[in-house]
């Protein structure tokens, strides 16, 4: 049995989301040109690495420099977990840092489950393909591992940011509809797409992504209340299809699309 999924995009390259779920399978003694960053979902995983056999249950991390040999199978009949291949070269860029993290010296930490669930949200957005979320997860989930697992110091907040929040602001209230991008934003404004969300969430509670979010949700309830059927309204506003409109509007609302028409009646 194996439903493994392999999640890319070319417009960001060097970046991959590996869904493994699979018996019985196992991979030779191999390494990857990445880093890898995983979480054990279900079942206990194995591998040898430098000499030592290692398992690892449900709820622990699995994380890998690049060119490091290991082998891997599961321990359990089923095995099922979530990993991130990123390769060391797209790494400065990507965390704005002029130096690289000096890599991983735990290979499966236990964890609070924070990076799993950064994963989680992470495959939810390669699914969806929306340019904004996909980079915001990968930055802030980035951001997290190699702070907490390889060695890399946290940033400290500017105190001022010229203004750029602002305009970042004004950008998003007139382009909401679109699909925005990171690197899109970066070099409009002239920062660094980290520094970008960090900025933004300090100075509106909330990353620029969940500001456009919620900017389409009141938009659409405008728009509903007009009498627009809501699969328009869905694909008007830049939603990935219906079902994403739906389920964006109840996050933010409590209800869904036509039970806030109803009551609104």
């Amino acid at each position: 049995m194996s439903g493994n999924r392999l999640q890319v995009r070319p417009w960001l390259p060097g970046v991959e989301l590996f869904h493994a779920d699979f018996s019985g399978q196992a991979f030779g003694r191999h390494s990857h040109d990445a880093f890898a960053i995983g979480a054990i979902l279900h079942g206990v995983g194995g591998y040898q690495c430098r000499g030592v056999r290692h398992a690892l249950p449900a709820g622990t991390l699995s994380l890998m420099n690049p060119q490091e040999p290991h082998t891997g199978h599961a321990e359990t009949e089923r095995l099922v977990y979530r990993m991130l291949y990123i390769e060391e070269s797209r790494l400065p860029g990507l965390l704005g840092r002029k130096q690289l993290p000096r890599g991983f010296s735990a290979l499966n930490p236990t964890d609070d489950g924070a990076v799993a669930e950064g994963l989680r949200r992470l495959a939810e957005q390669f699914e969806r393909g929306d340019a904004l979320g996909l980079e915001s997860e990968l930055l802030a989930l980035l951001e997290q591992v190699f702070v907490r697992h390889g060695g890399l110091r946290p940033v400290q907040a500017a105190p001022r940011d010229g203004g750029v929040t602002v305009r970042l602001r004004e950008y998003l209230e007139a382009h909401y509809c679109e699909a925005i991008a990171l690197e899109q934003l970066a070099t409009l404004l002239q920062r660094h797409p980290r520094h970008l969300i960090e900025a933004f969430r300090r100075a509106y509670g909330v990353p620029p992504h969940t500001y456009v979010l919620q900017r389409r949700v009141r938009e659409a309830k405008r728009r509903l209340l007009g009498g627009e059927p809501a699969v328009e309204v869905a694909l008007a506003l830049g939603f990935y299809d219906q079902a994403h409109f739906s389920g964006t509007f109840k996050r933010f609302t409590g209800v869904s699309p036509g039970q806030f028409r109803r009551t609104a009646i």
